[in-house]
């Protein structure tokens, strides 16, 4: 990304000036140092006149576009299923736009993302900081993808304030340097019984610790970094607001070159106009799943009944090459991981089979824990092959999740919708839109087609798959690459 400068380096060394103008040291003569630096000058004004490469020209000539963030549950996961998340999904579009291959780099924490940008290094920085924090002042921010409030969080054992006034002697801890902190400082100008303690390169969930573990009275974070992780802290919740709306934008590098930074407003400005965008925040958006009461039922089955069940999903999961906190999480939005779970419907046992998938499948007893985990376990597996190989992850795993909760047959049928519309029945996005049709059309005909329920489902598994990704500590800060260039994507150590 610094070709320009580097071809100036290399025509400059190739400059030879004759002995004769040399002293015997091989140093330049007195002389003659200003007709050298004259040239020096001249090749320089050569270069400028030379027409320059743009941001955009380079991304289609490299046939990368180039993204670095932070892999977490609000920007994106490498996992055993493919990439995913809201960031990756986004990009992977705005790739796909560009006709080019995504690589998407971890750089572990927000400063190495703000320098990989400042120092040219990637072409787009997923910040995760609001386009009004200091941190961003000398980049360019894109239009916003997302708004979020900015909350002081606290331990939910203690009186809740109604306002900033009413918050006594206290310590809030923030993130250095962040818009929260220079947010809190005006607050708490006149409030000396008030500290705030600004911490150097804290990670959301590290910062939620603080105030957990009772090292803090408060943290400030915003709304899009705690609902991710509220599944985790079944004693910690929101206090107040700080700002209602901030808001969340991709960040480039600010030059006289607006070609890349162009192209990203355009995609985006079509992608809300669409409402793709929108979807798309929303499906990966946390929801209503993890109130407090959810989240203390929730940490109690991960205390208490996972570890029962735990060794038959990871048994089941690698003989079909799952990730089995994925298979937990189809168990856990089913049946609560309970064995005896039966439905309205008739649905028994922890993966609540139907009697004729359990027949199907081999299941004799659909209330025996290990015949109904290798049950579901098979049965997905069977329906994630069904997919054509077009459909690529994470689009296969939500599809496939979907035929799991109302039949693979609807999610078929919504495909040939799709393509018989001209639209892409390889992304889920889409599919989710034309089960919605074929839903209106069937109560036009008196019929019921349960498309709200499995929609809900897949967001709902996904959810879980996320928090058991945090809970279990599988999602770590080593640094990974992700392409999109195939239906299995390579992935690789980035090696610093």
């Amino acid at each position: 990304m610094s070709g320009g400068f580097n071809a100036l380096q290399a025509l400059l060394a190739r400059v030879r000036l004759p002995a004769r103008l040399r002293s015997a040291s091989g140093k330049l003569a007195p002389r003659m140092a200003f007709r050298a630096g004259f040239i020096t000058l001249l090749l320089l004004a050569l270069f400028q006149l030379q027409p320059k490469t743009t941001a955009l020209q380079q991304v289609h000539e490299r046939g990368e576009l180039v993204v670095t963030g932070i892999s977490g549950p609000t920007t994106f996961y490498q996992t055993s299923a493919g990439d995913r998340g809201l960031q990756y999904e986004l990009a992977r579009l705005f790739a796909e736009e560009l006709q080019v291959k995504l690589v998407l780099k971890d750089a572990g924490n927000t400063g190495s993302v703000l320098n990989a940008i400042r120092y040219n290094q990637t072409d787009i920085a997923i910040t995760g900081l609001a386009s009004d924090d200091p941190r961003l002042a000398r980049l360019r921010t894109a239009a916003p993808y997302m708004a979020v409030s900015e909350q002081l969080i606290q331990r939910l054992d203690k009186p809740l304030p109604a306002s900033f006034d009413d918050i006594g002697s206290a310590r809030i801890g923030v993130v250095a340097g962040s818009s929260e902190a220079q947010r809190l400082r005006n607050m708490a100008r006149w409030r000396s019984d008030i500290q705030i303690v600004e911490l150097d390169g804290v990670d959301p969930l590290a910062l939620i610790e603080r105030v957990d573990n009772g090292d803090l009275d408060y943290v400030a974070i915003n709304s899009n970094e705690f609902d991710a992780r509220r599944a985790l802290f079944p004693n910690v919740g929101v206090s107040l607001n700080l700002q209602d709306v901030s808001e969340l934008a991709w960040a480039f590098l600010k030059t006289q070159d607006q070609s890349l930074y162009a192209a990203a407003q355009t995609f985006l400005a079509k992608k809300q106009a669409d409402g793709s965008l929108g979807r798309l925040v929303a499906f990966y958006s946390q929801g209503d799943t993890f109130d407090p009461y959810s989240v203390r039922s929730f940490q109690r089955d991960v205390a208490q009944r996972l570890p029962r069940y735990q060794p038959l999903f990871e048994k089941n999961a690698e003989k079909h090459g799952m990730d089995w906190r994925l298979l937990a999480a189809i168990a856990y939005q089913e049946s609560r991981w309970q064995p005896l779970a039966v439905s309205p419907t008739g649905v028994q046992g922890i993966m609540m089979l139907t009697n004729d998938t359990a027949l199907h499948m081999g299941v004799e007893d659909r209330t025996n824990v290990p015949q109904s985990i290798r049950g579901g376990a098979a049965y997905y597996q069977q329906i994630l092959n069904s997919l054509p190989a077009s459909v690529r992850e994470p689009d296969r795993t939500w599809m496939a999740l979907a035929a799991y909760n109302m039949g693979p047959a609807h999610i078929d049928r919504a495909r040939t919708h799709a393509l018989k519309a001209g639209d892409n029945a390889d992304k889920w996005l889409v599919v989710s839109q034309h089960l919605r049709t074929m839903a209106q059309e069937a109560r036009r005909n008196g019929r019921n087609i349960p498309v709200g329920q499995a929609l809900h489902y897949v967001q709902q598994v996904r959810r879980y798959y996320d928090s058991l990704l945090l809970a279990t500590n599988n999602a770590g800060s080593e640094d990974r690459v992700a392409t999109n260039n195939t239906s299995n994507s390579s992935k690789k150590q980035i090696t610093r």
